[in-house]
């Protein structure tokens, strides 16, 4: 049976689940601005009980105020949210689902312009990474006690709710971490010092939380089983931790890694291997052994792998937060036998950058996810006949929701292959790849009519004659503001991803500094070349959101054959030199092979001439034809755009 270690029954406590896959408490910013949950987040938790999900956490849910991360974070801090959290549980039960809630407190990783609160901790160690970094409060015994009351009555709350587990979060660096890590814990009293001691105060929050909620409802532990910071909590200092929560009852150790100093891994992108806490979740298996059930987090989206990482580790349980948040049908697509059609996670990071400006976490790879009710596919109110022109992320999306929707659907692509930008960006980054052959696929199931190798014109629109017209056509390459002397080697971003690896010299500049040719610079000097990036700007890849960005720029800090020049500009190029000029100084940097135009603009002709032919055509232009942006924006403008086509034309 294809996916049998996935697909098998497993327990909790007291619950038994239907698979080995349970979903992760991934933050969205649905909640309301008081922490109570309404119809939205409903509608986002009950979408993936409908697609086979058997146990759903919520997210990282506050206890207090004083320790909440995002504006729009759900919250266990007080008796207003238990009405909410009851509507959850009832519709998720409904639906044969399970549902938990994750309750933590953040201590020093605490935004103090989130909780309007100077932050407590074990002690005085500022998360230096928050911006601007706060100053936490050493904890008192009487904070340590008042902070278990408030996860015990949050706890309480959870099972009036009806809920049936509560997880505690003790990854990532947050409170129950920092007491438990030789990094963030300083104290000498009971409560610092020897791992026994450092352990006190999570087995003792463990202990009153099992009090309030009873023998019966489970309880799980997610944790950072490595830290990965000097100083910091290591597999040995884990493993001797879980064989504690074992011993006092846990019903499930959940492994993660990483804090907010080591962010990257964290949330991990499409350039770190899969299954990065595979080997110490293995590790923590093997130390608690068949007393409690060990799940493992992180790349584990692909379900041949994680399959095999089950049976192959003797892990117990998958925990896929991202996947999820790509595919709410995940489960049932694995069920039906149609893995190849689970929509998959590209680890690009919107969703997280989304989380940090505190706007809704939307997907890249899927624009109906958080948007459950607004865009959920409707039948057209008539069919109609469609052109789409560029078979990029912004077309091919738009064809396969016009396609859903019954409509008759015409894809034009004037290259020999589906893709367009992504195809660019999967040789950097794999996963942007498997998004453009689900979408490849959809094409074909949906019956959508593709021509490679054609490109849309004012004739060819009017031959077709369709009632609609969806302009996709995308980016080109950015203009040359230097001046060129000579004969010098020239590519733009697309020329340079086209140019074969050995073709590259020891020496590159690329001009512009935005996150694509950020991106491009990664590439090229991953091909053995030294790159010099020259940015008139303070800051490298301003036009892409952090954490993001910080993740993008840590890449590019972090090999030696990468020169970011800030605040400069090419004021000449010619063949083997360029010269670059900084605060008034300027270089003439020699034996330079090749240089690279970055930036990129709109390919909006074709856009124009339809409308300069025929104003009254029906005609809607998305992605990059609009604005060079990214894959988010390309694929919910073709959300957007396919929802107005679907309502009928306007009188």
């Amino acid at each position: 049976m294809p996916y049998d270690m996935l697909l098998r029954e497993g327990r909790i406590g007291s619950m038994t689940l239907p698979t080995r896959i349970i979903t992760g408490p991934m933050e969205k910013n649905l909640a309301n601005r008081d922490g109570s949950i309404g119809q939205r987040y409903i509608d986002y938790l009950t979408e993936r009980a409908r697609g086979g999900a058997g146990l759903i956490q919520v997210e990282s849910t506050y206890v207090d105020t004083r320790g909440m991360g995002h504006f729009y974070q759900v919250g266990c801090h007080g008796d207003h949210v238990i009405p909410g959290l009851k509507r959850v549980a009832d519709s998720l039960h409904a639906l044969g689902a399970k549902v938990g809630l994750e309750l933590y407190m953040g201590g020093r990783e605490t935004p103090s312009y989130m909780s309007m609160r100077q932050p407590i901790a074990p002690s005085v160690v500022r998360c230096e990474v928050l911006e601007p970094p706060p100053t936490p409060r050493r904890m008192t015994h009487g904070d340590i006690k008042d902070v278990i009351r408030q996860f015990t009555a949050a706890a309480g709350r959870v099972v009036e709710a009806g809920m049936d587990m509560v997880h505690l979060h003790g990854a990532h660096g947050y409170l129950l971490s920092q007491f438990l890590s030789p990094y963030s814990n300083r104290r000498t009293d009971k409560y610092g010092g020897s791992r026994e001691k450092r352990a006190t105060f999570a087995l003792e929050l463990l202990a009153a939380v099992r009090k309030v909620v009873g023998p019966d409802l489970a309880i799980g532990y997610r944790l950072s089983a490595e830290e990965y910071i000097d100083g910091g909590l290591t597999i040995e200092d884990t493993a001797d931790f879980c064989q504690r929560l074992a011993d006092a009852g846990i019903d499930l150790i959940d492994v993660s890694g990483g804090i907010y100093e080591s962010f990257e891994m964290i949330i991990q992108g499409p350039e770190s291997p899969k299954g990065g806490f595979v080997r110490n979740a293995a590790a923590i298996k093997k130390a608690v052994g068949d007393s409690v059930p060990v799940s493992v987090a992180q790349r584990l989206n692909d379900p041949e792998f994680a399959n095999e990482v089950l049976r192959r580790e003797g892990l117990d349980f998958i925990s896929l937060s991202r996947a999820f948040h790509a595919d709410p049908h995940y489960v049932a697509k694995l069920k039906e036998d149609r893995a190849d059609e689970i929509i998959p996670c590209i680890a690009c990071h919107h969703c997280t950058n989304l989380l940090e400006i505190n706007v809704p976490g939307g997907c890249s790879a899927n624009p109906h996810s958080v948007y459950e009710r607004s865009r959920r596919i409707r039948p057209a109110s008539q069919k109609r006949s469609i052109l789409v022109a560029g078979g990029g992320p912004a077309g091919m999306h738009a064809a396969r929701i016009l396609a859903e929707q019954g409509n008759r659907v015409h894809l034009v692509e004037a290259g020999d292959e589906l893709g367009g930008q992504m195809r660019y960006s999967s040789r950097g980054a794999v996963d942007y790849g498997y998004l453009v052959q689900y979408l490849t696929r959809q094409m074909d199931k949906l019956g959508v009519e593709v021509s490679l190798g054609t490109r849309a014109d004012t004739g060819l629109v009017k031959s077709i004659a369709p009632d609609a017209v969806v302009v996709a056509t995308g980016a080109v390459g950015g203009i040359p503001f230097c001046p060129f002397k000579g004969s010098p080697r020239t590519f733009d971003l697309f020329s340079a991803m086209d140019r074969p690896d050995d073709d590259w010299e020891d020496r590159v500049v690329i001009i512009g500094g935005d996150s694509v040719s950020c991106f491009v610079a990664l590439y090229i000097a991953g091909r053995g070349a030294e790159v010099h990036v020259v940015e008139p700007g303070e800051v490298f890849s301003e036009d892409k959101l952090s954490p993001g960005r910080d993740l993008l720029m840590m890449a590019l800090q972090r090999l030696p054959t990468i020169h970011l020049r800030h605040e400069s500009t090419v004021e000449e190029v010619r063949e083997g030199s360029v010269l670059i000029q900084s605060h008034a100084k300027t270089e003439q940097l020699e034996d330079v092979g090749s240089v690279v135009i970055g930036d990129r603009r709109s390919d909006n002709c074709l856009y124009d001439a339809l409308i300069a032919d025929d104003p009254e055509l029906e005609i809607y232009n998305i992605g990059d034809s609009v604005a060079p942006r990214d894959i988010y924006c390309a694929s919910h403008e073709a959300a957007e755009v396919a929802e107005l086509i679907r309502r009928g034309p306007l009188v």
